[in-house]
């Protein structure tokens, strides 16, 4: 929406009454000199910024999202050349052999072509079949994961609408090791809102039964008693069963440095100069679960993001109070 100049403003407000007034011919109008003009208008501007800052901070206290990518900085350093990339491997057909004409081969099996973006009997591709989930926790009570369309990573995807939260859809990319990592959308529109993907997920981790955000420490006990071990039931076409085997938060603090191992990166002799998220995780949060699955390639990984808890500071470089944590869940087929 273009923001209007408070003159904009004053017209609009203005009655038909006040355009068609008259001032009396003898009474001349005064004349604002231009050094009170400037006056008037710093005034007024620093009153209209404060007043917008304001009701900035009401919204974000009733849950309101503001228009943002939730992983814009992610989204940004992933590969934007058009050639293939291990997000996208292409499968070789195996070369065909011509049959010399003194001998007919014998048949041999086909191949199974291996699919790197399945898990649980669900595509994570450009499937076009809506995906859900039902994530049961420790205590029994369920989480809905509502419907999104699965989209893969493709070069220019972060220049068009595809992965816009209001388009339902849950962006996959895979790693340098060929692991699925699944961004989906977290936050809500306002309090009539019924909230993005990871919404209700977000709410039982980041509130407590009242809807006020804990501390910290108190949602790093809940990942670790309550979603490490739950079982999620994922269903496409088939429905097919997963459990959650790493959970971490990672708080406004780090989550900078988090968008920065987005996947590793080697020089041209192959070492490696930055690390993938997977492993990043597992170096800096040890009891979070990662440590077992770094070197697992059968994993599924989803990612969202949180907002920051009682007692933290903003991280003054991520624009967006809706992007100032992250929850990364590590999921293994049952």
């Amino acid at each position: 929406m273009k923001e209007q100049t408070p003159t904009q403003m004053s017209e609009q407000n203005k009655s038909p009454l006040d355009s068609w007034r008259s001032k009396p011919a003898e009474i001349p109008e005064p004349k604002l000199s231009r050094r009170g003009f400037l006056k008037g208008a710093i005034l007024g501007g620093i009153g209209l910024g404060g007043a917008v800052y304001s009701g900035l901070k009401f919204l974000e206290g009733l849950g309101l999202e503001l228009p943002h990518n939730s992983f814009e900085q992610e989204l940004q350093a992933l590969p934007r050349e058009a050639t293939p990339t291990p997000f996208q491997p292409q499968e070789t057909a195996p070369a065909s052999s011509t049959p010399s004409p003194e001998a007919t081969p014998e048949p041999s099996p086909t191949p199974e072509a291996i699919s790197y973006w399945t898990f649980a009997k669900a595509d994570f591709s450009d499937s076009e079949h809506l995906i859900d989930m039902m994530i049961t926790l420790k205590d029994s009570s369920s989480l809905l994961v509502p419907s999104f369309i699965p989209i893969s990573w493709h070069d220019g995807l972060q220049l068009s609408v595809d992965f816009d939260r209001r388009r339902n859809t849950g962006l996959t990319y895979l790693d340098e090791d060929r692991r699925k990592i699944l961004n989906l959308h977290s936050g809500r529109e306002g309090p009539l809102h019924s909230g993005y993907t990871m919404w209700e997920t977000q709410l039982a981790i980041e509130t407590d039964g009242r809807g006020n955000r804990i501390y910290p420490a108190q949602a790093e006990e809940k990942l670790r008693t309550q979603f490490m071990g739950a079982d999620v039931l994922i269903r496409q076409t088939e429905a097919g069963l997963a459990k959650i085997v790493a959970a971490v938060r990672v708080p406004p603090s780090l989550v900078y440095e988090s968008t920065r191992h987005v996947y590793e990166e080697t020089d041209p002799s192959g070492s490696v100069t930055n690390e993938g998220i997977i492993p990043w995780l597992a170096a800096n949060f040890p009891d979070s679960g990662f440590p077992d699955v770094v070197n697992d390639r059968e994993v599924l990984i989803i990612k969202f993001c949180g907002r920051i808890l009682s007692g933290e500071r903003e991280e003054a470089r991520i624009g967006s109070p809706y992007q100032q944590a992250r929850f990364f869940f590590a999921l293994k087929q049952s």
